[in-house]
């Protein structure tokens, strides 16, 4: 593929080649080496492999990072020194247990953003953000149905509805604010409840994603789906997507470029194994074309 360029390599060869600031996005998931007698667990140059990854970021761009452990604290740490921001961590709520043996059941995964601008603002649907949350679908039904009650309540929504128009209020002090301005717009409750039901939900700090384990070709395989949602965090909106280049230096199953494909942009990735790779090369390979938009982003 034109926009997809794949890489049997150790990561420092592939970057060392790679432009001062030519990569938008770096989306990785490193080996956390914890496990013992893996082939997974190949031990890098750390500081070298950040400094690069620093060299090769736009002013503007981000690091999306997944780890667990000693060593995710001190990439963390790396990528501190360096100049970079911490922006936001996210949780993976992978929905099942990682393994029997432990302690405690492990089901989730630790997601960091570190970059110098802001996270865009993001919706994603309802129904997915909601999924088996029965119980808060109910409520938000409830809430839409109160407007039926109150007059003043039911003209805002049917104004939502009708011309996709949200009235406020008068501003409304609080006494314990813990906003900036110390002042927010007061708003009916079952027209924002339907603002979410009709242009979805922001995003949140915690994202359930289900992983298909029959497909994996990899045994630490990301979702498409989840690698979707990150990248739409921080891709930036004043580029063309054909003109975003995102780049992953631990590529495994590809799972990342397939993502990036499906949101029409240009991927960079390296896997040193050559098993892994040429499984991963053949799955970007059968890539049906871009899908559609996938992300409404909220406008502010």
């Amino acid at each position: 593929m034109k926009n997809i360029k794949l890489y049997n390599e150790d990561n420092l060869e592939l970057m060392k080649r790679l432009p001062d600031e030519s990569i938008d996005v770096i989306c990785i998931d490193p080996p956390y080496l914890y496990l013992k007698n893996q082939k997974l667990e190949r031990p890098f140059d750390e500081h070298k492999f950040f400094s690069e990854c620093r060299r090769l970021l736009t002013k503007n761009g981000f690091i999306v990072m997944f780890g667990r452990g000693e060593s995710f604290y001190r990439w963390n740490t790396i990528l501190s020194d360096l100049k970079l921001t911490f922006k936001e961590e996210i949780i993976w709520d992978k929905s099942y247990t990682t393994s029997s043996m432990h302690a405690i059941s492990r089901c989730h995964e630790t997601i960091v953003i570190f970059g110098n601008s802001a996270i865009n603002n993001v919706r994603v649907p309802y129904l997915e953000i909601k999924q088996e949350n029965t119980p808060g679908i109910i409520q938000d039904i409830k809430r839409i149905k109160s407007a039926l009650n109150n007059t003043k309540e039911l003209e805002a929504l049917e104004l939502f509805m009708t011309k996709k128009i949200v009235k406020f209020g008068d501003d409304k002090k609080r006494g314990f604010n813990t906003t900036i301005q110390g002042v927010s717009k007061e708003q009916c409750r079952s027209v924002k409840t339907m603002q979410s039901v009709v242009n979805g939900m922001k995003e949140k700090s915690i994202i359930t994603v289900k992983r298909n384990h029959f497909d994996n070709i990899h045994p630490t395989q990301k979702p498409v789906r989840l690698l979707e949602r990150l990248l739409a965090l921080v891709i930036p909106e004043s580029k063309q997507r054909e003109e975003i280049i995102v780049a992953d230096f631990f590529a495994g199953s590809m799972s990342c470029m397939e993502a990036v494909h499906n949101m029409g942009m240009k991927g960079i990735a390296s896997e040193i194994d050559q098993e892994y790779f040429e499984l991963g090369k053949k799955r970007i390979e059968n890539l049906i074309p871009v899908q559609e938009e996938l992300f409404k982003r909220e406008v502010v």
